[in-house]
């Protein structure tokens, strides 16, 4: 009794501590908004998605013009000392050239099959990006909807836990006053106080799954939420259409976008060989540049200048040369050898494009694995709601029929009690059946790749009008 009375402190604490919780009664389209702002998968694939985006602009920016231009500033300073060209002796002097350098340049891949495939893989990539994206965003959607369905049921089958702990405490109290007063015997009272323990036993897990379950859905949305809209028992189930399983097997073969999105992926894998093998081929560029020269020289004669026309000591003599100009050329450039790696890399390739078409057939085969799960599972679940709606009546019923026995004299205490938790079974049972049917219909959806925003709405809805 007191481990029940901590758990719930803690439940209600956990609840009413937390300071953005939403109000009552949140519906499942509030969830789902909140979670496809808050989730973090979400946010990590769209992210994935925007940097792929930039790789096709990477990959196409290599084929685009390159043109770079360039300043440049230097300074010379010579002493010169010795003869001049007829072995005279030569005036020594001090040389000074500054010069300022201007150019442009333009390179322009002309040919290069390699990036050319490079190209074509980004822009697949992008496209394999975008499907992973719009399969995470289902993945989103199925993840909100189970996780609040989890908390649905996990309340609901605590209150169907509290519920049978009554009963069994109004039996064991009932029990008490017959043994007390010599009209039970001592096995009698133990199997109702058993059982009651048992209930609170149960009791305890329960509220502790919810808690859980709680945090589950804390995690996809990023808050708390103190009442969900319920669900009730006036259920309308229909059966998957089309009925025939190699329907959707078909439609998750075409429609499924995790795996048209590992297709996108072969498809990589085989331009790569293609890529890898392109360096075995010649390369043409054209580059083009133009630069503009000016160089101012300063010579200064600190003995003077002897000769036909001499000069003072300290005299300084300036030129300057101004010179523009361009140059274009065509370079092609053909591989001759490379060490075989060229070779090993394109083998290299091939074996990745292998194990790419190996893990599309694995991912096949796993969503055709879960088409089925989720088909077999929603027909059982509607078989088995239907089933336990007529044990629940039928449970009742004979534990009407037990208690008045036990009244009359011709059943015990046990007989009574084995009937009470029966109901409760039932209860629990058809709870289980209604929470898979409503979440393996969305497990189908998923699986073939149909699941929108439009099937979150209408089981909203469905949750709203019940």
């Amino acid at each position: 009794m007191k481990m029940t009375t901590t758990y719930k402190v803690l439940a209600a604490a956990l609840l009413s501590g937390i300071a953005n919780a939403s109000i009552a009664n949140t519906d499942l389209l509030t969830v789902y908004k909140d979670a496809l702002a808050n989730d973090t998968q979400y946010k990590i694939s769209e992210a994935n998605l925007k940097a792929t985006e930039q790789d096709y602009r990477i990959s196409r920016s290599s084929l685009l013009p390159q043109i770079g231009g360039s300043v440049s500033r230097s300074r010379s300073d010579f002493d010169n000392e010795g003869q001049g060209l007829d072995g005279s002796p030569s005036d020594p002097f001090n040389s000074e050239v500054n010069t300022t350098t201007y150019a442009i340049q333009l390179d322009q891949v002309l040919f290069d099959w390699g990036q050319w495939i490079a190209l074509d893989q980004s822009e697949m990539r992008v496209r394999a990006a975008e499907l992973t994206h719009a399969s995470n965003l289902q993945s989103l959607m199925l993840r909100t909807t189970q996780a609040y369905l989890n908390v649905l049921a996990a309340e609901e089958s605590l209150e169907i836990t509290q519920n049978e702990k009554s009963a069994l405490q109004k039996q064991l109290d009932l029990t008490r006053e017959q043994y007390e007063s010599g009209l039970a015997n001592a096995t009698d009272f133990l199997n109702a106080q058993a059982n009651y323990d048992q209930a609170v036993a149960n009791e305890i897990n329960q509220e502790t799954a919810l808690i859980n379950a709680q945090e589950a859905l804390r995690e996809v949305t990023g808050q708390y939420y103190s009442e969900l809209e319920d669900v009730g028992n006036s259920i309308s189930m229909e059966s998957p259409k089309p009925a025939n399983m190699d329907d959707w097997m078909r439609v998750a073969t075409e429609s499924n976008l995790g795996l048209k999105a590992q297709q996108m992926n072969v498809r990589v894998a085989r331009d790569e060989v293609k890529r890898n093998r392109s360096g075995h081929y010649p390369r043409a560029n054209f580059s083009v540049n133009y630069s503009d020269r000016d160089s101012d020289t300063d010579r200064v004669f600190p003995q003077g200048v002897s000769g036909p026309t001499p000069a003072p000591p300290g005299s300084t003599f300036t030129s300057s040369q101004l010179s523009d100009g361009y140059q274009a050329s065509v370079t092609i450039s053909v591989p001759l050898f490379s060490g075989l790696r060229t070779s090993a890399q394109t083998e290299k390739a091939k074996q990745s494009y292998l194990r790419t078409t190996h893990e599309l057939e694995q991912n096949t085969r796993a969503i055709q694995k879960n088409v089925r799960s989720a088909y077999t599972t929603l027909e059982a679940s509607i078989q088995s709601f239907n089933a336990n709606t007529r044990v629940l009546e039928s449970s009742q019923s004979s534990l009407e029929a037990t208690q008045d026995g036990y009244q009359a004299g011709t059943r015990n205490i046990i007989d009574v009690l084995q009937a009470t938790r029966a109901v409760y079974a039932a209860e629990r049972s058809l709870s289980q059946a209604k929470f898979n049917y409503l979440i393996n219909g969305l497990k189908l959806k998923q699986a073939v790749g149909t699941l929108t925003e439009q099937d979150i709405e209408q089981v909203n809805e469905w949750l709203v009008n019940n």
